[in-house]
């Protein structure tokens, strides 16, 4: 029996046909990673979970094979005057959920739903200034509501209250090596969570909170919504779906934005696209047609929430060729030079009608900024995550923690190195101070420009500074003042030597059509080699990892490569992936940042999260380490790649 499981339900919200899709999987392939142990990874909640049970020493797991299984040993649980049940499998029809953890109280059932979110008690709220219901938490607290309507039709009888179990950020964790306790095993069928002797005890203070959301899950569950010119509310959306998985039927609701983000769209030949298959089907378009570059593929940067898109496919539009100048304009003035985003924007839709694989190139914005840039010239890259656990007493949930950074410098006589890298892989040990301290040794020598790309490194440095203040390190003032001297913090202060943003020159000062809508660096390096003679003469030979150029992690590299229709293939496909079998974009779509930064370091932090939660082999750490150092060691280099592409074109036309 095909049941509809608080998963499905969430699919089907996004998108009724990806429901079909979903659940006829053996013919329509996802771009999603399908890991259970390295989804566990990425999201970190396993831990959230793991702790989230140990603060009830008193459950029962239901861990029965079967589903109905589940449900008969559920129910006969709660039979009882209390219990308390983790992984509860409640079943009414069609209808199957399973409760992260169910505690009943005489004819009281409390349904708690565990995420690895962060909400702090004093500040965070789930309704917005509007009194809606907050677009961030709506998914979260419509779980929830799922599991309620389910529960209730299930038990009438009983009295149902609801609540998200969260990181709280305001808790501030009172033992050492608390994430350690929790520790992550992979096996055949996904992964399991050890934590061997552990005691209520040994927790220490909570740092997980349990928020009461009765009046949020009222207001979702009788609110209507509309698709496809049909009204539902979630009682009875939910018959729908289920009437649509038992007639095997494929709901179409046109297309819409909703496409933008749609994980079947698959090129694997052995299965059927069900992106096309919509599109298809639903419009006159051929599968030809199809193919060509779509509005979803418009850089969208500098517009904020403003929906670009729902407005053309209202008017029968489909194609990037569809825009006019007048769809995209931005509604504030921007007074930086270089193109500005509606240029940019216009810039990638002229090429795209013409099929122009020529490099554009703002000559003058670039050789203003040029001009203002000092030698010794250094790139940074840092690696980080942000666990839910504290690794340390005096730590508070979802505090960075910078792990990694990989240092490549030019001097003035263009002289490039692989200057200094760093990365803590000692578990259990908070690495953010002597990261601090070994970037200023990195840093310090002289007062040369110093590259980032994008905000990243701007934000992790600010973190960290406010973490000094409150910390009792000897050095905390000298650390700070070394923090502030290279960034900003807006409205407060200027560094001296604040980070140039490299991306900031792609957006304003380069374009190429390869790139897309995309200005991620893996999209940046590909598209300037590509434009680049001087990069492609001097990178298809072994010169890096040599004498010419040194390197930390490689030797006699050749960085240029080409495919079988000689155009050029990332230097990030030709690295061996961090995790075999998967593709490291892939995994960095896995951990999508909270704000706006690029996500491009998925795969660093889930590397880390196996070195620091998962059983290992010495080996395998090995690996892992030397992995984890050669691709943040291309990431600086891809940084100085993309500047002397930028630098060689400004020579040409000799402005430099």
């Amino acid at each position: 029996m095909t049941y509809l499981t608080k998963s499905r339900f969430q699919i089907a919200k996004e998108c009724p046909t990806k429901l079909y899709y979903h659940t006829h999987s053996a013919q329509y392939s996802s771009n999603k990673l399908n890991d259970p142990f390295l989804e566990a990874l990425a999201e970190g909640g396993f831990q959230v979970g793991a702790l989230a049970r140990a603060y009830h020493p008193e459950g029962v797991l239901i861990d029965e094979p079967s589903n109905g299984a589940a449900v008969e040993k559920t129910n006969k649980f709660l039979q009882r005057e209390n219990c308390v049940l983790f992984e509860a499998a409640i079943q009414i029809g069609s209808l199957f959920i399973r409760v992260d953890i169910l505690r009943k109280t005489g004819t009281r059932i409390d349904l708690i739903e565990v995420k690895a979110k962060s909400f702090h008690p004093q500040r965070d709220s789930f309704i917005n200034k509007r009194g809606e219901i907050s677009s961030s938490w709506r998914p979260y607290l419509t779980d929830v509501a799922f599991q309620r309507m389910v529960t209730s039709r299930a038990y009438p009888e009983f009295s149902i209250v609801c609540y998200l179990m969260l990181a709280d950020k305001s808790a501030i964790a009172t033992v050492d090596g608390l994430n350690q306790m929790f520790r992550i095993v992979r096996h055949s069928h996904g992964f399991q969570v050890s934590s061997p002797q552990l005691t209520v005890e040994k927790l220490g203070e909570k740092v997980l909170i349990e928020v009461l959301v009765n009046k949020e899950v009222e207001i979702i569950s009788q609110e209507s919504f509309t698709l496809a010119d049909e009204s539902y509310t979630l009682n009875t959306f939910s018959d729908l779906m289920v009437a649509d998985m038992a007639n095997d039927h494929r709901r179409f609701i046109g297309i819409g934005k909703q496409c933008c983000k749609c994980e079947y769209q698959s090129n694997d030949e052995r299965f059927s696209s069900g992106f096309r298959e919509c599109w298809t089907i639903q419009t006159s378009l051929t599968v030809e047609e199809v193919q060509r570059p779509l509005l979803f593929d418009l850089w969208r940067g500098h517009l904020g929430r403003r929906d670009i898109i729902t407005p053309l496919l209202n008017r029968g539009d489909h194609f990037l060729s569809d825009y006019c100048e007048a769809d995209f304009s931005s509604p504030h003035l921007d007074t930086g030079s270089g193109f500005t985003p509606t240029e940019r924007r216009w810039i990638q839709v002229q090429n795209s009608i013409a099929q122009d694989s020529s490099p554009i190139f703002n000559t003058e914005f670039l050789s203003e900024q040029f001009a203002q840039f000092k030698y010794p010239l250094h790139f940074i890259d840092f690696e980080t995550t942000a666990l839910a656990i504290p690794m340390y007493s005096g730590r508070r949930p979802y505090e960075q923690v910078a792990f990694q950074f990989s240092h490549h410098t030019i001097d003035e006589f263009g002289k490039i190195q692989h200057k200094t890298e760093w990365l803590n892989d000692r578990v259990g040990s908070f690495p953010n101070f002597e990261f601090i301290r070994e970037l200023k040794k990195a840093l310090e020598n002289d007062e040369g420009t110093i590259f980032r790309y994008h905000n990243h490194e701007n934000s992790v440095l600010c973190a960290i500074h406010s973490q000094l203040l409150d910390s009792q390190e000897v050095d905390r003032e000298e650390l700070c003042s070394f923090i502030r001297s290279i960034t900003h913090k807006k409205g407060e202060y200027v560094g001296e030597r604040d980070m140039v943003d490299l991306y900031e020159l792609v957006i304003r000062g380069f374009y190429h059509i390869s790139m897309k809508g995309s200005n991620s660096i893996k999209a940046v390096l590909p598209a300037v080699l590509e434009s680049s003679e001087y990069l492609r003469n001097k990178y298809i030979l072994p010169c890096y990892g040599t004498e010419e150029i040194p390197s930390g992690n490689f030797a006699n590299h050749i960085w240029l490569q080409s495919d079988n229709d000689g155009k050029v293939v990332s230097p990030y496909k030709t690295l061996p992936p961090i995790f075999n079998g998967f593709d490291t974009e892939l995994l960095d779509s896995m951990c999508m940042p909270a704000d706006d930064q690029l996500a491009d370091g998925g795969a660093a932090m889930m590397a880390y999260a196996k070195m620091q939660f998962a059983e290992m082999q010495p080996g395998e750490r090995s690996l892992f380490r030397q992995a984890l150092l050669r691709y943040c060691e291309l990431d600086t280099m891809a940084m100085v790649m993309i500047y002397e592409g930028f630098r060689a074109h400004l020579l040409q036309n000799q402005t430099l």
